[in-house]
């Protein structure tokens, strides 16, 4: 169960430091750890006598990772089992390469991590590493919660190279090491909806015919509409610090009327996030959100058969600009020399070409980030629908990175689309404050 306040569950055990060879855990009864040491020591004694030497895949090594799960979800018995899943299917390959590795893994929710990382760091019980969203990667990083990730040969070439740039900040240090992305989509009930929309016309025309249509007021998960409204390329430049001409802010303008005006469409609602949207497909009381494809696993088990996948509805000037979900791997700071070796070989190794291939075929639910490994389109229906989606947000990838930025700026800009699609502000005034934000960010 979760603890109070923290929101916070292990799934296996307790959490191990290897200290000087040997292994400290923490927190454990003493006889636990008595028997612990007898255990390695005892194992030592036996590596010297047989003459082995290669104690880096004998000895045995506990790894702590912690994961992040949704700002809003709540760790419940599913959340536990359908992340230790995604891990095992990683963990299960690896441990052919170091059988001795062995790994536990915490949950946390993303609202809740940094502050329970700075709780964990003052007793030197931080994680091996953080497995989470790029953004909160680099902002772990600006705060001295993790360490930069030295970048191997091996991992620059098997990793898409406009990835990395969305876990690399300013001042040229990684973030962590891209695992995974999730594309962000549509997901709609094939019982209401038989042919998912193919552009923001057809998307009110959805839910004028009686469709329960959801959108998400948080920034960076509607920002897709800026894309099929042709506004992306000015929240760029704004984001830039250059000066924007007076049509360039008409399309913001404009971007932002649309949103304020479908708000107030039969059927179509503003939610606070994508998890609430996800939470109400699944129990059928909503026909069609926005998503991205890590919510699939959760959807089908609610919706079966009925769950439809597709790209997001283009625009009358423009495709839709998906900002898809990164999820990298962190390296903590309270690992000894062993661990922080095993951390880094295991960061290495997510991106082989063998794995990422397997584990996109297995799950069906995200796209790999070794930019070798070719998407299965013509096995999965689902792939490529995600496929296409990617299609979409490579096309405005630097204008997606460049408002990505390396600040904490989605927050604040979802806190002016707020009152703006409840109609307490309007398109104009919220324009000029959008662009102040973005360009203070630059």
């Amino acid at each position: 169960m979760a603890s109070s306040g923290t929101e916070t569950v292990q799934c296996v055990g307790h959490a191990r430091k290897e200290e000087n060879g040997q292994l400290r855990m923490a927190p454990a009864s003493r006889p636990l750890i008595v028997n612990l040491r007898i255990t390695a020591g005892l194992l030592l004694v036996a590596l010297a006598l047989s003459g082995c030497s290669a104690l880096s895949t004998a000895t045995p090594v506990m790894l702590y990772v912690a994961m992040v799960i949704g700002k809003d979800d709540r760790i419940s018995s599913d959340t536990q089992k359908d992340a230790k899943q995604r891990v095992d299917l990683i963990i299960s390959n690896f441990q052919k390469l170091y059988p001795n590795v062995q790994v536990q893994l915490a949950l946390y929710r993303r609202s809740m991590l940094m502050a329970e990382l700075r709780s964990r760091s003052k007793a030197d019980l931080g994680p091996d590493l953080v497995l989470t969203d790029a953004q909160q990667a680099k902002a772990l990083l600006r705060e001295g919660l993790t360490d930069p990730l030295p970048q191997t040969e091996r991992s620059s070439k098997q990793t898409d190279s406009g990835i990395l740039k969305h876990v690399r900040l300013q001042d040229g240090r990684l973030a962590g090491q891209p695992l995974v992305l999730y594309p962000q989509i549509a997901c709609f009930n094939t019982q209401a909806i038989a042919a998912p929309p193919q552009t923001l016309n057809e998307l009110l025309q959805v839910g004028a015919a009686g469709a329960r249509v959801g959108l998400s007021v948080a920034m960076n998960e509607v920002l897709w509409t800026a894309g099929s409204l042709n506004a992306l390329p000015a929240l760029a430049a704004a984001a830039r610090n250059q000066s924007l001409s007076a049509d360039q802010r008409d399309r913001i303008t404009g971007w932002l009327t649309w949103l304020q005006q479908a708000s107030n469409q039969r059927n179509l609602t503003f939610f606070e996030n994508q998890g609430q949207l996800t939470t109400l497909l699944g129990n059928r009381e909503l026909d069609w959100i926005s998503c991205t494809s890590d919510m699939l696993f959760r959807l089908k088990d609610r919706l079966g058969d009925d769950l439809g996948i597709a790209p997001l509805p283009s625009g009358p000037n423009g495709s839709a600009a998906p900002m898809n979900l990164l999820r990298v791997l962190a390296l903590g700071k309270d690992s000894s020399a062993h661990q922080r070796s095993i951390a880094i070989a295991l960061s290495d190794y997510v991106t082989n070409p063998l794995l990422q291939r397997n584990l996109s075929l297995l799950s069906t639910s995200f796209v790999p980030v070794n930019p070798d490994v070719m998407i299965a389109t013509k096995s999965s229906k689902n792939l490529a629908a995600l496929e296409l989606a990617l299609k979409d947000s490579q096309i405005q990838g630097d204008n997606l990175t460049a408002i990505e930025g390396d600040g904490p700026t989605t927050e604040t800009m979802t806190n002016l689309l707020i009152p703006l699609v409840f109609g307490v502000s309007q398109p104009q005034t919220t324009t000029d404050e959008l662009i102040s934000i973005l360009s203070q960010e630059s």
